[in-house]
């Protein structure tokens, strides 16, 4: 009997040993470290996934805002016939000096020869560093005149206003040849100008260049076009208007941004801007109907 008790004894401190046993190894703090993680990593993977569809819903709605501003910017050059502003291909060593939104100029090519004077320069099209070095002989449009041409457009320019003083009109000169100084001024004004108007920044470079060239991309800075008579379109009614369209070309001169053209000449009529590029091209631009940027297209 006494033995069975001992037996009894042993038995139940035996199982109390292993209740115990059991109870501090699920106590232990590195098993529910083991255990926590995946709680962890389940709730990292949510967070990520949620960053995750943030960042492309937000690129989703940048794109489509950008899309839908450039919509809207294409519909109203469209409409207005505004030039592109795309980036021109720029050759290796240059770069267009100055800095103005949307106008992204190549370097205009330089004829040789009697060729030179239909050198083409525009919004696209800018006169590398050394044009005034290499190119320019400048003379005065007429005696006593300020206002100055390249010597052979001044040779025929005065012919031409001789005549003009013959069959009884006055070709005033009023703005002949500019350096690029002066001509980055005006096109600054202009820029003020559309800004003080409302416009942002891009839209007022964009309007100012319909009307002012910007610097290194005016014909007045090559020394082949002369402003004449009155910067203004009422001078498209005058007698001197009307005798430099039925004259001009025979003394080779053209108007160089005639109505309807913005879409060719990146500029809105101007009556009073007129271009020389010699007497036998001025005929043959004339006859043809077609501004010279078509014309050098059509006879590349």
């Amino acid at each position: 009997m006494k033995k069975h008790k001992v037996y009894l004894i042993a038995g139940l401190v035996l199982a109390a040993v292993l209740m115990i046993t059991v109870i501090l190894y699920h106590m232990i703090p590195g098993r529910q470290l083991e255990q926590e993680p995946a709680v962890t990593i389940g709730q990292t993977e949510a967070i990520t996934a949620e960053t995750e569809d943030t960042t492309v819903e937000t690129t989703i709605a940048d794109e489509t805002t950008t899309s839908q501003t450039t919509l809207a910017t294409t519909t109203v050059i469209a409409a207005t016939q505004t030039t592109v502003t795309t980036r021109a291909p720029q050759q290796a060593g240059w770069v267009y000096p100055f800095s103005f939104p949307g106008v992204y100029p190549a370097m205009a090519h330089i004829p040789s020869g009697d060729s030179f004077y239909l050198i083409l320069v525009n919004r696209h099209n800018a006169l590398p560093d050394n044009f005034t070095r290499n190119h320019l002989n400048l003379v005065a449009a007429i005696p006593g005149s300020a206002q100055r041409l390249h010597a052979t457009a001044a040779r025929y320019f005065h012919q031409m206003y001789q005549a003009g003083r013959t069959a009884g009109v006055v070709l005033t000169p009023l703005s002949g040849y500019r350096d690029t100084a002066h001509q980055n001024r005006n096109f600054n004004n202009r820029i003020q100008r559309e800004r003080n108007a409302g416009h942002d920044m891009a839209t007022a470079v964009d309007l100012a260049t319909r009307w002012v060239k910007p610097p290194r991309c005016s014909e007045h800075e090559t020394g082949l076009a002369m402003d004449i008579g009155q910067i203004s379109m009422n001078f498209s009614n005058t007698a001197e208007y009307r005798w430099l369209m039925a004259n001009a070309h025979n003394f080779g001169f053209i108007l160089r941004y005639p109505p309807n053209s913005i879409q060719h000449t990146y500029v809105n009529y101007e009556p009073w801007h007129w271009r020389f590029v010699g007497v036998q091209n001025a005929t043959a631009i004339r006859n043809s109907g077609l501004v010279l940027e078509q014309w050098l297209r059509r006879n590349a």
